[in-house]
């Protein structure tokens, strides 16, 4: 690999994030030099980058944590090891790696400080390496640590066939549990899958309770995860068991989430917001945090884990990918690919 880094990195910038603009003016791709390399950091070389739904958001503005303008988006990928500065040696030019609480990976290179990489294995699928930190993680934290779940309980989700969806029945499975998977429309059902599917709109949840109940019997679910809001989260609370826990991680209908006060006060149900980066952060988790990357690893070797890709663009295509990325009714995740990522 040449060590010669006077070529020029492309960096794609959201440089406004004002209501109704398009895409090319809310964001620019520009040539820069690469960035300094200082002692006990890392140049890095981004091969594929995850278009998150909270990318979209943040840069409509839309997002609970809005960087200063300019800032360069993305908050997952995974890369090969440039270039380590002094003070690192246990990694190598050539290593593949997962920044890890590092945004601004929407460019050919970064430097981040060596604490920030986790070492993952060069021979394995790399968009699937490049889409572990965020939606899986998600996934395993919900199903493994926000309420215990013993196998063969039952767990409910709605937009089941999103990216964290798929990934909790792929690790639900994996953990002996059971899920209903709550979609709102018939084609939403992944062809030839044999999970449980309910088709509802998630606007009656006496309706919702009683449909759940006819699928599933009178043992309802511990756990709900809720990625839409609204009456949505109406309906998943109430079809819960007594003293139940529903966990609000996602908002894909804009609207505050919802849920009847006698689900609250009389069956003791317990309603919690969760946030990826805010759930690292804290110190109690600190033990739990350090199993989650190789857990997900592993189960991704054994091909317990996989992720739908439905396109791969280069960050020359970014409007491109940014508008695929946001139509709805998707079959997989859209990615980005930098300059180091090697040919399909």
């Amino acid at each position: 690999m040449s060590s010669n880094f006077s070529h020029p990195v492309r960096v794609l910038e959201v440089i406004d994030t004002a209501p109704g603009r398009s895409l090319r003016e809310r964001l620019r791709l520009r040539l820069t030099e690469p960035p300094t390399l200082r002692a006990l950091e890392v140049r890095i070389g981004m091969l594929a980058m995850s278009i998150l739904p909270a990318d979209l958001l943040q840069m409509r503005g839309q997002y609970g944590l809005q960087p200063a303008l300019p800032y360069v988006p993305g908050h997952e990928g995974v890369a090969v090891v440039l270039e380590a500065g002094p003070g690192v040696s246990d990694i190598q030019p050539g290593d593949r790696v997962l920044p890890m609480g590092v945004g601004g990976l929407w460019a050919d290179e970064r430097v981040v400080k060596r604490r920030s990489l986790v070492a993952v294995a060069a021979e394995a699928d790399l968009l699937q390496q490049a889409m572990l930190t965020a939606n899986p993680a998600t996934a395993w934290i919900l199903l493994r640590h926000e309420r215990p779940v013993q196998a063969g309980q039952w767990v409910i989700q709605n937009a089941a066939n999103s990216a964290v969806g798929q990934c909790v029945r792929q690790i639900a499975d994996h953990l002996g549990l059971q899920v209903l998977n709550v979609v709102r429309r018939p084609e939403a059902i992944e062809a030839h899958s044999k999970a449980l599917w309910l088709v509802d709109e998630g606007q009656d949840p006496q309706a919702f309770r009683r449909r759940v109940r006819d699928l599933i019997g009178a043992e309802s679910p511990v756990l709900a995860l809720d990625a839409i809001g609204g009456r949505a989260t109406s309906c998943l609370a109430a079809s819960l068991a007594d003293s139940g826990r529903l966990v609000s991680y996602g908002l894909l209908s804009a609207e505050p989430a919802q849920v009847a006060a006698h689900d609250l006060i009389f069956r003791g149900i317990e309603m919690r917001g969760f946030w990826l980066a805010r759930w690292f952060a804290d110190p109690a988790h600190r033990e739990a945090a350090r199993e989650v990357y190789p857990a997900l690893m592993k189960l991704v070797h054994q091909s317990a884990l996989h992720m739908q890709v439905e396109k791969v663009y280069d960050l020359d295509q970014w409007a491109e990918a940014l508008a695929h990325a946001a139509r709805p009714h998707r079959g997989g995740k859209v990615l980005l690919s930098g300059r180091h990522c090697p040919p399909a």
